[in-house]
């Protein structure tokens, strides 16, 4: 069996959705000839912990684990689930001058990110268990980009094939603007991101955008991986619906993702249609900022809001399936386009109509559309979401609303780890 090092700063404990893409991996590998050994954190903060996903890894895999220094705490308090939304509720004038100041040291020192530390440590640390464990493949995933140089040392240092896997860009991601950049900076940040994007025998993305960019930038083609879900889509078992018609959000509501045109056409449809103030549900499962929060009880709609704080992975499924609309908030940041939320697919999976507010072009829609598995509306079009939300009200009083998805089982975990893992041997078998 084939043996591939994966170096990945979150693993369980770690909760959320930056956990589940390389979990869902790890657990099929060995059908395909694989053994996984995994490098992580050995002391990480976590803003989400889910501990029934350590159930989950296969058993007798191997994990290495390394303590790293993260410069980052110095400047964030103790965790909880409000480090979560810190970057997006202090924005500009908001913040203070003391976390203006430490957002400038986050961005001008700490390149490509507070895990920089760990790069050298780790490089040290792999090459050996590389040598003595018969690696013959490495990946790095990221964010935080940090790992995508341990990988890129251990290839030079090594002649190993690497594979740089993106779950998110680098230099387009919106956060960089929050952070006082300067150009010596930037410049960093675009010559690190060249480095990595062109020297990896291969670069996985997880959507169209993204390799569009690389392509754009650096002449390179990525591969296209998404993150799929756990296990293909059950057809036969059916599920209890939601007797209100619920509009359900499950994951974290971040402030750059706040629907104020969905809850101002909400407000709207109370007032004007009473079967529809009836029947209204907003159920929101997980961590919600506050801004969101403020914007639904400001409009009035806190009656209709069942708050359902963070809950373990599994027990989402259920909502998932009983939801009579699946509400997907596009993040509102420039590169809106690219946002390809791992919800999606679970989402998909559920087989419940989708409500996305977003670019109607962008990644996460035509998926959407391609499946046939919901609706999408542009940001701020509100007689476009109103007339969707009406035609799935309409649908839900007479039981109809539902939708005949196809293309779904593509993004399952095993289709999508028999396409990772099939790069894996062609980029092997290349080498020899």
């Amino acid at each position: 069996m084939k043996r591939v090092l994966i170096i990945t700063y979150y693993w369980p404990p770690s909760g959320g959705a930056g956990v589940q893409r390389w979990l869902r991996f790890v657990k099929r590998m060995r059908d395909f000839g694989w053994e996984p050994f995994i490098y992580t954190v050995d002391n990480p903060n976590y803003a989400l912990l889910d501990e029934g996903l350590v159930n989950e890894v296969p058993e007798n895999v191997k994990i290495i684990k390394y303590p790293i220094k993260e410069p980052n705490n110095l400047f964030s308090k103790k965790k909880s689930k409000g480090n979560l939304y810190k970057l997006q509720e202090q924005k500009g004038n908001t913040r203070s001058f003391i976390q203006k100041v430490s957002w400038f040291i986050r961005g001008n020192f700490f390149i490509p990110d507070a895990r920089f530390m760990w790069i050298k440590p780790s490089v040290r640390v792999l090459y050996k268990i590389i040598k003595e464990e018969n690696i013959d493949l490495i990946v790095s995933t990221g964010p935080p980009h940090s790992l995508h140089l341990i990988g890129k040392k251990l290839k030079e240092k090594l002649n190993i094939p690497w594979i740089a896997d993106f779950r998110d860009p680098w230099t387009s991601m919106d956060y960089l603007d929050e952070m006082f950049l300067t150009n010596f900076a930037k410049n960093k940040h675009a010559r690190l991101e060249k480095q990595v994007i062109t020297s990896a025998d291969k670069v996985v993305v997880v959507g169209r955008t993204m390799y569009n960019e690389f392509l754009a930038n650096h002449k390179v083609e990525s591969s296209i991986i998404y993150n799929g879900f756990e296990q293909e889509a059950n057809t036969e078992t059916t599920f209890t619906l939601d007797a209100k018609f619920s509009i359900v959000h499950i994951g974290s509501f971040l402030k750059n993702r706040n629907c104020i045109d969905l809850w101002t056409v909400l407000a709207e449809l109370v007032v004007e249609n009473e079967e529809f103030k009836e029947h209204l549900e907003i159920k929101l499962i997980g961590n919600v900022a506050p801004i969101v929060l403020e914007s639904i009880d400001a409009l009035n709609l806190t009656p209709y809001l069942n708050r359902i704080d963070y809950v373990p992975f599994e027990e989402t499924q259920s909502h998932l399936h009983s939801a009579q609309t699946l509400l997907l908030p596009i993040d509102r940041i420039p590169n809106a386009e690219f946002v390809l939320t791992g919800k999606l697919f679970e989402y998909l999976k559920s087989k419940r109509p989708v409500l996305l507010i977003g670019p109607i072009k962008g990644d996460a829609a035509d998926i959407v559309e391609n499946c046939n598995a919901g609706y999408s509306c542009n940001f701020d079009d509100k007689q476009m979401i109103k007339n969707t939300v009406l035609k799935m009200f309409n649908l839900y009083l007479k039981k109809e609303n539902k939708i005949d998805s196809i293309n779904v089982n593509q993004f399952s975990g095993a289709e999508l780890t028999r396409e990772m893992t099939t790069l894996f041997d062609t980029l092997v078998s290349e080498k020899k």
